[in-house]
């Protein structure tokens, strides 16, 4: 399985030569913005009662970053989802759903010079394994995961198309099952993440949160902690291990878009990620592909599953497995 990191990273640096892409719209010319004032009331994306923002705001990465007044403010988070791994009459069929969101705490009005200094957000994320093949449907586990981070959109360039996007500090971070007793997991992290995108050379259409850019690589890096529970119960089955030699210190993740044909089926996505700074035999490794339906609002998505950690309480237990559904997004 360590090839496929190496395919996938060759992936995203081997994009910088395809033609499928996209290009980001640059901020408007301070005369075209004079002569919008002229030709009537604008809705502020910066202030609530309708002024014009400066023009170190306008042209602030903060101003691009966020959009305008209309933008929700609640969003996708991580990938949603729902799928099964055997067909739903087998007594071993496995539900797998997650549904995740993030609530932009604030307007992006706060502004110190024309940096916004507190672009907050609390995000939730819920993750399921729903025994449906069984009598009664039992859920076997429910992973709960809410988080406060700060999410600084940088856009700066590296080489040609390759850009540092942004950055992410999370100051709070936990994860739990709700179990009691022996079957009891949690944890808690702080962490930063630093996003690298590979920017298209043609403009690509969102569609189920997919990617803006042709290719994306993210690093994670975190500091645990609440999770001595875990190390207690890895000594009780006579295991040497610790509870981060299987969750790592870290993760990375690469992503690459509309890679494979084009046409009505163009809008498609590889997403693969696993932890870093791990125990080298405590592999971990997850695939997601999906496929944008056309003229639907759901995109075909299939998983794959191989390693350890698949759930707080599958932490230690290996598996491999793939799971078939639909994606959303909202």
């Amino acid at each position: 399985m360590k090839i496929l990191i190496i395919v996938f990273i060759s992936l995203f640096f081997s994009a910088l030569n395809c033609n499928a892409g996209g290009f980001f719209v640059q901020a408007s010319s301070a005369a075209a913005a004079r002569q919008d004032v002229a030709s009537g009331p604008q809705e502020d994306i910066n202030n609530p009662d309708n002024t014009l923002p400066t023009e170190q705001q306008r042209l602030s990465p903060e101003s691009a970053y966020f959009g305008n007044k209309t933008d929700r403010p609640v969003s996708a988070h991580k990938t949603n989802y729902f799928s099964i791994d055997q067909w739903p009459a087998n007594t071993r069929a496995q539900v797998k759903f997650q549904i995740s969101m993030k609530f932009r705490l604030l307007q992006p009005n706060l502004y110190i010079l024309k940096y916004n200094f507190f672009p907050a957000y609390i995000g939730y994320t819920q993750k399921s394994l729903w025994n449906e093949g069984r009598p009664s449907m039992p859920f076997e586990e429910t992973n709960y995961n809410p988080e406060f981070f700060l999410d600084y959109p940088v856009n700066a360039q590296i080489l040609g198309r390759l850009k540092l996007r942004s950055v992410i500090v999370c100051p709070l971070e936990h994860e739990s099952n709700g179990l009691a007793g022996v079957q009891s997991r949690s944890w808690n992290r702080q962490y930063v993440t630093v996003k690298f995108g590979l920017e298209s050379r043609k403009k690509l259409e969102i569609a189920n949160s997919f990617l803006a850019d042709k290719a994306s690589l993210y690093l994670k890096f975190w500091q645990a902690s609440g999770y001595s529970d875990q190390d207690v119960y890895l000594r009780s089955v006579g295991s040497s291990a610790k509870f981060l030699d299987y969750m790592g210190h870290g993760e990375v993740g690469v992503s690459v878009r509309n890679f494979l044909w084009g046409g009505s089926l163009k809008n498609h996505q590889l997403d693969i990620k696993t932890p870093i700074f791990r125990d080298n035999r405590k592999d971990s490794y997850e695939l997601e592909f999906r496929q944008q339906l056309p003229q639907m609002n759901f995109a075909l998505y299939l998983q794959y599953w191989y390693g350890y950690g698949e759930t707080l309480l599958r932490f230690d237990q290996f598996g491999r497995r793939g799971f078939a559904g639909l994606s959303f997004s909202y």
